[in-house]
């Protein structure tokens, strides 16, 4: 009688397309219905480096004709418009992580299926990596030693696969960009824990998205434009104690949208929809010090400062490349011991157009104190 048996290496392949398939699947930008690989999205995902090598891809970038044409017979040869391009380089790097588990008889003793488990939490860690670079690139944040709100480092990895490009010093100096805006106008050096996010701000990022030149597109959503403002969980707080907020979401909220991008959203205001996650990125001045630039550069921030990210179409591209070490298995000790590793090599960046953010606009505020 002869058994058939499994083969290792087919065995690896599929529990690589598995765990990719979950990362790629429970981001939360596709959750949102935020990422994918066509240009109606927030993040673009590109896969070109998936089919040949190579250490970047380059996107070509174009602006809207804005020519004032010819009327009636006026002659139109000689009057034509050259479109104004440019284009993105965003530069592969690798990321990897691992679990080793303690050995068989430590796998008898449990219940669960420890080699499961081990795929699961690799496959939440990548997913996590992934998105909080998303937000790290969206900000601009250069800073390494970036904290959350709970002290914990969060932007040791901020300069993986490409530096971001950060918001200028003279705009957050003056409070104001091409870019930018700051709830205090003179400046993230002047803010305080009463300069918090309201209805009005939220207009006015709006405003620089509409007049900024080239324009930031908004996403098409059934027919209809909206931008998306990403607000830290801090921000929210402050909205949703904001007298006008509460009034327009009561009185004309969304309701039964079926589009995912609706999903998990605080409401709409002005054309923007806003949503709020723990990335978007938090400075604590007490222990992250200066700027989201990083310490010792950029503008001094006088309170604990959240980044709001208003955000149309390419804002940032997720550039992806074939990964054969998706998932490796090794024993060590003599086979008594297993260990499990993951990783990514891509590229995540914000899209620069003439060395003007495409599709972002930061909105810098402080927060109530929180308890």
């Amino acid at each position: 009688m002869a058994n058939t048996v499994s083969v290792d290496a087919l065995r690896r392949e599929v529990w690589q397309k598995e765990l990719f398939k979950d990362v790629m699947d429970n981001m939360y930008f596709t959750q949102a219905g935020l990422m994918g690989e066509g240009e109606n999205n927030i993040i673009q995902v590109k896969n070109d480096l998936k089919k040949g090598k190579g250490d970047r891809i380059t996107l070509p970038l174009t602006a809207k004709l804005t020519g004032a044409g010819v009327s009636g017979d006026d002659e139109l040869e000689g009057n034509e418009e050259a479109i104004s391009a440019y284009s993105e380089q965003v530069i592969i790097g690798q990321k990897r992580f691992a679990v080793r588990l303690t050995g068989k008889l430590d796998e008898k003793f449990n219940a669960y299926n420890m080699r499961t488990d081990a795929k699961n939490k690799l496959s939440i860690r990548l997913q996590e990596f992934i998105e909080r670079q998303m937000f790290l690139k969206l900000g601009g944040v250069a800073n390494t030693t970036l904290n959350d709100v709970n002290g914990t480092v969060v932007g040791a990895d901020a300069l993986w696969s490409n530096t971001p490009d950060y918001i200028p010093d003279a705009d957050t100096a003056a409070g104001y960009g091409s870019r930018y805006l700051c709830a205090d106008t003179e400046g993230t050096d002047s803010l305080t824990t009463t300069d918090v996010i309201t209805p009005a701000l939220i207009s006015k990022t709006k405003l620089k998205a509409v007049t900024a030149s080239p324009k930031i597109q908004p996403l098409r959503v059934d027919g209809r434009n909206l931008y998306v403002m990403f607000i830290h969980p801090w921000q929210a707080y402050d909205l949703k104690t904001n007298a006008v907020w509460t009034q327009a979401q009561r009185e004309a909220n969304i309701r039964g949208e079926q589009n995912p991008i609706f999903r998990g959203s605080l409401g709409v205001w002005d054309g923007v929809l806003v949503k709020e996650h723990e990335y978007v990125p938090f400075l604590d001045i007490t222990v992250a010090l200066h700027s989201f630039r990083g310490p010792a550069v950029g503008t001094d921030c006088t309170a604990d400062c959240c980044r709001a990210l208003l955000c149309g179409k390419q804002a940032a591209v997720f550039a992806k490349a074939s990964n054969d070490n998706g998932w490796v298995e090794k024993t060590f000790d003599y086979g008594n011991k297993v260990g499990f590793a993951t990783g990514i090599i891509g590229g995540i960046q914000k899209i620069m157009f003439n060395s003007l953010e495409y599709g972002v606009v930061a909105l810098d505020t402080g927060v109530t104190a929180q308890l």
